[in-house]
């Protein structure tokens, strides 16, 4: 009865997150989380009405291992009778060309690829398997790193072209899912090594905290980045229409908004509406300690005072906030 049960509630909720009529690419792994978010949506598609592929990124970081796995993926989705894809990238040397952490590279270049099949296959979504442990440990991340409200929220289930069906799933959920459905699921090496910031949090931090402190602290934690997600709607909604009262002019080569009229704003409002007119200029990257540096340029009201982000540069001037791309010079 409990194993029918957690079948019953992955299906409910591919059913009740995943559009009607929709082509989609699954990003499967070769975990139990993917390869129940692959089994599943198969099991819904002709309900749902759906068009499946299969997606899979080898990094290039496990050697004949990593190899096997997308053997083994590409099988799986055969014995679907489900397209396959895979793309292989080379982690550690993107890492070292752009001095990242070997998780922040592999995020980056999985994305890309998936990105890349899912064009290939004209799929109107990217699916992944992220589900509730997964969401608890970003928000733990994020709160090591002193994110702010915006960075708390975590993932969300649809964000863009991305769907994230599983998010109030545990992972022990989707372990039981594959037992249930007789699958085998593959386990990589990497996700025990603690050298990695996720995995640390992943199997010490939060054990610790749910036998020390709190059982249900994942749960609490979802739920907290949910409550929060709704605050940040309302806030951004807000900071859109005060970001029209206060623009001057905003084109491709510069935006201009009133310094005035920005600062008479209370703080959380005012940072969105810098971090708006950042992104709307084509920015790719602001943190919450260069938001905040913004905000300063903004009230220290000091004119000619510059602040270089990544891709623009931020000026006051005359009672001016003025945003350019970086290459061009006030």
């Amino acid at each position: 009865m409990q194993i029918e049960k957690i079948v019953y509630q992955a299906l409910r909720e591919l059913k009740r997150n995943l559009p009607d009529n929709a082509s989609l690419l699954l990003a499967v792994s070769g975990g139990a989380d993917s390869l129940a978010l692959c089994d599943g949506a198969n099991m819904v598609k002709e309900e749902k009405k759906l068009r499946l592929a299969v997606g899979h990124v080898e990094h290039g970081l496990r050697g004949e291992e990593a190899l096997q796995d997308a053997v083994y993926v590409q099988r799986f989705a055969a014995g679907l009778g489900l397209p396959f894809m895979c793309e292989h990238v080379n982690v550690r040397s993107c890492a070292e060309a752009k001095k990242q952490s070997i998780e922040e590279a592999a995020r980056n270049l999985r994305y890309r690829a998936l990105l890349a099949m899912a064009e290939r296959v004209q799929a109107d979504f990217i699916v992944t398997a992220h589900h509730a442990d997964d969401q608890a440990e970003t928000v733990l991340l994020k709160i090591l790193r002193g994110a702010g409200l915006t960075g708390l929220t975590a993932m969300s289930c649809r964000e863009g072209r991305l769907l994230r069906p599983f998010l109030d799933l545990r992972r022990r959920d989707l372990e039981e899912y594959c037992r249930a459905r007789k699958i085998i699921w593959l386990r990589d090496s990497t996700n025990e090594d603690t050298y990695y910031t996720r995995n640390k949090v992943r199997r010490e931090l939060l054990p610790y905290l749910e036998q020390e402190y709190n059982q249900n602290i994942a749960a609490n934690l979802v739920r907290m980045a949910a409550a929060l997600r709704e605050d940040a709607k309302f806030l951004d909604s807000l900071a859109e229409e005060e970001y029209k009262k206060l623009l001057l002019e905003e084109n491709e080569k510069e935006i201009i908004l009133d310094a005035a009229k920005l600062n008479s704003l209370p703080s959380s409002v005012r940072r969105r509406i810098l971090r708006l007119a950042y992104f709307r200029l084509g920015g790719k990257e602001l943190s919450n300690q260069r938001t905040i540096a913004l905000e300063k340029l903004a009230l220290a009201k000091w004119g000619g005072k510059k602040i270089q982000l990544h891709g623009a540069t931020a000026t006051y001037l005359h009672k001016k906030i003025i945003f350019v791309p970086t290459e061009r010079k006030l």
